[in-house]
């Protein structure tokens, strides 16, 4: 039993600095220490050999704070045409995951474009794939206008904040 307990503590010491980085504030100007670890565990998640940290932190200037967009998961609502139940988690140190009910997930690194705050570069496979410019961004709602870099098309996609429990429903048969 003393045995145990000596496991025990390590684990549990673990767990709560694990709890308390992933707490942290979504200021921008956080530690270089909760950075690392947020870019340490979303290398150990990411399933391709690409590394998942962006060539620069965000950063944005005091007039458009992205705070709003950092603690939020969020729900595609329009256009109907995307993935069922898709969501996006943008992350302050420039991390993206994308998924839904009936794809994989994806983590993409994004920065803000320098030259127009309001515009995020979403990267894939190293090159970038898309931007998206931040239209309307509210508690509830997030407005972007995506321009994919390949084809040159452009979407207006609309986010709604989740705001209670969600379960991907079952796939008919």
């Amino acid at each position: 039993m003393i045995k145990r307990q000596h496991l025990l503590l390590p684990f549990v010491s673990l767990l709560v600095a694990g709890l308390i980085s992933c707490s942290q504030s979504g200021d921008l100007s956080s530690s270089n220490a909760s950075n690392t670890s947020a870019s340490i565990v979303a290398q150990t998640i990411t399933p391709s050999p690409v590394r998942v940290t962006p060539s620069s932190t965000p950063s944005t200037p005091a007039s458009s704070d992205l705070t709003q967009m950092f603690s939020r998961i969020w729900r595609v609502t329009a256009p109907s045409g995307s993935a069922p139940n898709s969501l996006y988690i943008f992350l302050p140190n420039g991390t993206l995951m994308q998924t839904s009910c009936v794809e994989t997930y994806a983590i993409f690194p994004w920065t803000i474009d320098k030259a127009a705050p309001k515009v995020l570069n979403v990267s894939e496979n190293g090159r970038p794939a898309y931007t998206a410019e931040i239209l309307e961004l509210t508690d509830t709602t997030l407005r972007l206008k995506q321009k994919l870099i390949l084809s040159n098309e452009t979407q207006e996609v609309t986010l709604t904040a989740v705001e209670e429990e969600f379960v991907c429903p079952d796939l008919p048969k």
